[in-house]
């Protein structure tokens, strides 16, 4: 891979002069030059004995790790760090060693890449949750750690190429999804930029080589236009008597960019109309607005194309004004107007805070990281993080640590600190980061968790609209509350960040745990009751002498499937039988039940309760406890069968499904039917499979036909082969009824590009990977 035009040297590093002309551009304190060159060769000393993949002495990761840092303008600590970063866990080197030569401030960065570094080498996945956890902690503490750690995988991708390319993907994959997201975060737009191109490259090269193809085809007409564009600029402020040293200059977008607009947009190449960029840079935020101004009057702005981050920055502190204009000739470019240090701060981001400044005071680490912390978002969010993890965890995680925490914490950095984001404000002109697709609801519970549970609604710019809105980036959002209104378990489905997730959660296991609590005192009163009742009726028809052993009546509730006598008389006391029948189904009578359907029908009336399901009849109940199959989806009015199952209860199965074979005998089998008085009202799930080539506006297609048909998606799964460009779809869909479900499909055939449509017929057929859900 040839390297990049980008505003940065990305090179291997291999001679510490370079390392150290970069540094004294400024830095010219001579004793912190000397402290680095020192570091350097205690670095070369310890790692002398190891060699890289490719041959090379093992220093030049160090030093080119270090020749980045300086490039972003770190301090000499810092750079320190970088040269040392790998000598504790590669060498015999220990903290303390670390510690004692260049003080606790350098050790503890070392150490920490260290921790972090380590979860790097083996079971990535396993220990994937871990990782984060440990990169983000260590982040939180100290930013420097996290900058060298980027700077670390910097070097690593230069020299990917003389891995395997099992190694190569899963590094680069690992890049684009954690490292290259963390620098967007954090600002570090030039970093960002180079990890995203080269992690984009090893993980699809030949996507990466036709975008740079197409860049280079008319990269001279291009370069042309752009010129007579500043040169045009440049005579407007001379007429305007702009006499500070205000730059202007061209930029093109970065290869990965233009493949994930073209990809997410379903645009190609030509589509693409803001491939030309201008940058100005100005020394005042006063000109920012002056030179808008006149960019305007010289070119159209596209309309609902101008963004002003001067005035509400993003919360990973960048400050700039977009806008997006037409010349003459009809060519769409980008104009980006900031200031100086906007601009070092756009390239740079938390790193700019941490650049060193010849004289400036000493100030602890805690303070220049709690001056980052106010400003960033993502590391004041993250402080609730470190709290919920040492709240769930007394000693540190090892390789028994709990693995359900474990995947609700690696869901939580991906939802919540690792997506896409999206900016609201407030009333009163607050801007809050949210991920991208959140909801009203969400946005409720970012503000407050009893906020969130009394949600309506919100205004948005004004206008009502209800908790379940997905919200765009720059609205104006108030909150509407009543106290009448509590957290419902549906809200789980209209939420995006797991912080809401976990408080509607919390709220309904709290008003779970009340029911329950009161529903067994119900019980116990209902059971005392039942008994009571039974004993008076033995005695009044003198059958006493006939009740059975202790032993005899269990035999005869485990014919029947209840687990002890409490849950037999509960279901007695709640009019499921007859004090009759109790008595003499189980209290008097010796003899084995031999009727199946008197059986059946004694089982059925267990699962009968006022809160059960009423759109299906079994055995001639309504009103039962049951569940539709997940592995046929049963849909009214297709035939339907049921049986009662030990763990799950009641199951209701197409007649034809595979596991109906599983039953021992067709005797068991419940009669069941829909309710056709109920049925009308209610939506049921079931999934069809659709094979159809990839092209642009599929999804919204098929969104599209299916909600025109009164049908919404719950679940797409999908997966793409890249060769054939074939893709095999899961829908999980709601409908009314099987002529609704046979409409869709026979609409769905008429798509462009469908190759096929049928209905699921088995849950274990269903592709496993890449999951997105439509609300």
């Amino acid at each position: 891979m040839t390297p990049l035009d980008y505003e940065f040297d990305y090179i291997e590093c291999r001679d510490v002069n370079t390392l150290m002309s970069e540094m004294k551009k400024y830095i010219k304190n001579k004793k912190a030059l000397d402290e680095v060159k020192r570091a350097y060769f205690y670095a070369e000393e310890k790692h002398k004995e190891q060699k890289r993949k490719n041959g090379d002495p093992f220093i030049v990761h160090p030093l080119s790790s270090a020749y980045y840092l300086a490039q972003w303008r770190m301090g000499p600590k810092t750079i320190i760090a970088g040269l040392l970063h790998d000598v504790i866990e590669d060498t015999p080197v220990t903290f303390s060693e670390v510690e004692e030569m260049w003080g606790t401030e350098v050790a503890d960065i070392v150490e920490a890449v260290t921790k972090v570094s380590y979860f790097t080498k083996e079971n990535r996945e396993q220990m994937k949750a871990n990782y984060l956890r440990k990169l983000f902690l260590s982040m939180i503490r100290d930013i420097r750690v996290i900058i060298v750690k980027i700077a670390d995988r910097m070097h690593n991708l230069l020299t990917l190429k003389y891995m395997s390319v099992e190694r190569q993907k899963v590094i680069a994959k690992e890049t684009l999804e954690i490292y290259s997201t963390i620098a967007h975060r954090i600002g570090m737009k030039s970093a960002k930029n180079i990890l995203e191109d080269y992690s984009f490259y090893y993980l699809n090269p030949q996507e990466y080589n036709k975008i740079k193809s197409l860049l280079e085809e008319d990269i001279e007409s291009r370069k042309l236009i752009i010129t007579d564009m500043i040169n045009d600029i440049y005579k407007k402020f001379k007429q305007n008597g702009l006499q500070n040293d205000t730059i202007v200059f061209g930029r093109s977008k970065t290869i990965y960019s233009i493949y994930r607009k073209m990809n997410q947009f379903g645009k190609s190449f030509s589509d693409i109309n803001d491939i030309l960029a201008i940058r100005i840079i100005t020394p005042k935020v006063d000109d920012c607005y002056k030179i808008l101004g006149w960019i305007h009057s010289m070119y159209t702005p596209l309309s609902g194309r101008f963004k002003d981050y001067i005035a509400t920055p993003k919360n990973n502190l960048y400050q700039s004004i977009h806008t997006t204009l037409a010349n003459k000739e009809g060519i769409i470019f980008e104009v980006q107007i900031r200031t100086n240090e906007m601009d070092d701060i756009a390239e740079h981001g938390a790193a700019a805070h941490w650049k060193y400044k010849e004289g400036e005071r000493n100030i602890s680490v805690e303070e220049k990281q709690k001056e980052i912390d106010q400003k960033v978002d993502m590391f004041t969010r993250l402080m609730n993080l470190e709290k919920l993890a040492y709240e769930n965890l007394e000693i540190e995680y090892n390789d028994d640590h709990n693995f359900d925490f474990e995947s609700e914490l690696e869901e939580t950095f991906k939802s919540d600190y690792l997506a896409p984001l999206i900016y609201i404000l407030t009333p009163d002109g607050t801007v809050v980061t949210m991920p991208f697709g959140s909801t009203v609801l969400d946005f409720a519970y970012k503000i407050h968790t009893e906020i969130g549970n009394t949600t309506v609604g919100g205004k948005i710019n004004g206008v009502f609209s209800p908790y379940n809105t997905i919200l765009n980036s720059g609205e104006m959002v108030e909150i509407q509350t009543s106290k009448e209104v509590k957290p419902q378990e549906k809200w789980l489905r209209f939420v995006r960040t797991a912080a809401a997730k976990k408080a509607i959660e919390a709220y309904l296991a709290d008003q779970k745990v009340i029911e329950e609590n009161k529903e067994k005192i119900t019980n116990k009163k209902i059971i005392l009751k039942t008994k009571r009742e039974i004993d008076k009726f033995i005695i009044e028809k003198q059958l006493k002498w006939k009740v059975n052993s202790h032993e005899d009546i269990l035999r005869k509730l485990e014919e029947l499937d209840f687990k002890n006598i409490d849950e037999f008389l509960l279901n007695v006391g709640k009019g499921h039988y007859t004090i009759e029948e109790a008595v003499n189904y189980v209290f008097i009578s010796k003899d084995k039940l031999k009727d199946i359907n008197v059986i059946n029908d004694i089982k059925t009336r267990k699962f009968k309760s006022s809160k059960a399901r009423n759109d299906l009849i079994i055995n001639g109940i309504s009103q039962v406890e049951c569940t539709l199959s997940s592995c046929c989806y049963p849909i009214p009015y297709e035939s339907v069968v049921s049986f009662i199952t030990k763990s799950k209860g009641i199951q209701v199965h197409r007649n034809n499904c595979i596991n109906i074979k599983s039953v021992i005998s067709i005797k068991n089998l419940l009669k069941t039917s829909w309710n056709k008085e109920v049925t009308d009202e209610i939506k049921y799930c079931t999934k069809i499979k659709i094979e159809t080539y990839d092209r642009p506006n599929l999804f919204l297609d098929l969104i599209t036909l299916i909600s025109n048909r009164r049908s919404s998606i719950q679940e797409v799964r999908l997966i793409v082969n890249n060769e054939t460009y074939i893709v095999n779809i899961s829908l999980t869909i709601l409908v009314s009824n099987l002529d609704e479900l046979n409409n869709i499909l026979t609409s769905v055939t008429e798509i462009p590009g469908v190759i096929s449509v049928k209905r699921s017929t088995n849950e274990k057929e269903e592709v496993k990977q890449g999951i997105y859900k439509y609300i």
